[in-house]
């Protein structure tokens, strides 16, 4: 046995990668990066990985040659310091150039991809959604948005003021993202958004949408994996959270509130109502408060953005495509809740799904940023249609 060890490791391949490993591991990140970044990809095929192994094993065998082997085999001599010397300011040069310009490359393509993204909003190449209610031709020859690089700063912003003091002192300690947006003026309407971060990516662009055209406040109270329910339905910090957010809007009753209605599973149809959110809306709506539910968006064990970027330029969807009701109820679970007074149900399904399949590439925009959130600029885009519905149902359009 260790005979067969000790030729397997005298194989001269092997020996000649041993002999050069150190340049490998100097030189094999910025290739690969650099790849990436060229071919706007998060991470590369087998082809394309294959070829920066070779490219990685290329660079590294000339740097080996022309550089380290030349230094190192002629050390004799009062040279010798100076030799040394140079190997040193050679390798961290071979080594730091290709960092530094890695990270000005990256950022240079992360700047142009945030601007694209920034630009996005009326642009013919980037109509997300609205595509799906249009029979015009498309041409998608553009690569979709956002890219890689710019993809995880997905998340939609929080509104563009702080709450005041006293509510946050109240929430201290909840992690609770909580901001506003004033309205036209002290009596306008005002809404409030609360929930977790799939209200933040769904429902803060409508919210946000209905104040621009009707000058409403609006105040949101935002809570990673912390949706909004009774509390009893709920541990900890959300306990906290829900308990200051409902004691506030039973204090002050605002206009409307908004917030998430179901919850969808990942990678099945076991779609539920939000714990809690019955009592809830019953709770709101007897103050006289109108509440705007909103349903929930498929999930997925799987990353839903890196899954393919694939789609025909002549067709307004692309990317992955599995079926609707492997991942969201038949049914919308929630719509029983329209039998109460005061409740408004707003479904956006078909804005991700077309005739039971839905897909994760619409209008030239990614629809999630990872496994189960709507991404930043496709939920943007879908506001305005999801906002005329909430117009519709309260009789402003």
């Amino acid at each position: 046995m260790g005979g067969s060890v000790q030729r397997l490791l005298s194989w001269r391949p092997l020996v000649a990668l041993g002999d050069m490993s150190y340049s490998v591991y100097l030189i094999h990140w910025p290739v690969f990066v650099l790849m990436m970044a060229a071919l706007g990809r998060a991470q590369l095929g087998t082809a394309e990985a294959f070829g920066a192994i070779a490219l990685s094993l290329g660079l590294a065998w000339l740097m080996r040659r022309f550089v380290d082997r030349p230094a190192q085999e002629h050390p004799q001599g009062d040279r010798i310091v100076a030799k040394k010397t140079l190997v040193v300011v050679i390798s961290l040069a071979l080594g730091l150039a290709p960092l530094y310009g890695t990270r000005a490359v990256l950022d240079a393509r992360r700047a142009d991809e945030r601007a694209i993204v920034a630009a996005a909003p009326g642009d013919p190449r980037f109509p997300g959604p609205t595509v799906l209610g249009t029979s015009d031709p498309v041409d998608y020859s553009d690569e979709p948005i956002p890219g890689p690089l710019a993809v995880h700063e997905s998340w939609v912003p929080d509104l563009p003021e702080p709450c005041p003091p006293e509510h946050e002192e109240l929430l201290a300690g909840t992690k609770t993202n909580c901001s506003a947006l004033p309205g036209a003026d002290e009596d306008s309407p005002r809404v409030v958004i609360v929930g977790d971060s799939h209200a933040q990516q769904t429902i803060t662009p409508v919210a946000a949408e209905l104040a621009d055209r009707h000058g409403w406040q609006v105040t949101e109270y935002l809570t990673g994996s912390c949706a909004f329910g009774i509390w009893d339905a709920y541990r900890d910090d959300c306990v906290k959270r829900n308990e200051v957010v409902l004691d506030l809007l039973t204090e002050d009753p605002p206009d409307i509130v908004m917030l998430q209605s179901t919850q969808t599973m990942q990678d099945w149809a076991g779609e539920i109502q939000r714990p809690g959110v019955q009592a809830a809306i019953e709770w709101l709506t007897s103050l006289g408060i109108t509440v705007v539910g909103v349903r929930d968006n498929p999930r997925s064990t799987s990353d839903l953005y890196e899954c393919s970027s694939e789609r025909p330029v002549d067709s307004a969807t692309g990317g992955c495509v599995f079926d609707q009701y492997q991942y969201l109820a038949e049914l919308d679970p929630a719509a029983e809740f329209t039998a109460i007074p005061g409740f408004i149900e707003i479904d956006p399904t078909d804005l991700y799904c077309v005739d039971g399949e839905c897909y994760t590439i619409i209008g030239n925009v990614y629809v999630y940023m990872d496994n189960n959130h709507i991404n930043g600029a496709y939920s943007r885009a879908m506001a305005p249609e999801l906002a005329d519905r909430v117009d519709t149902v309260l009789g402003l359009r």
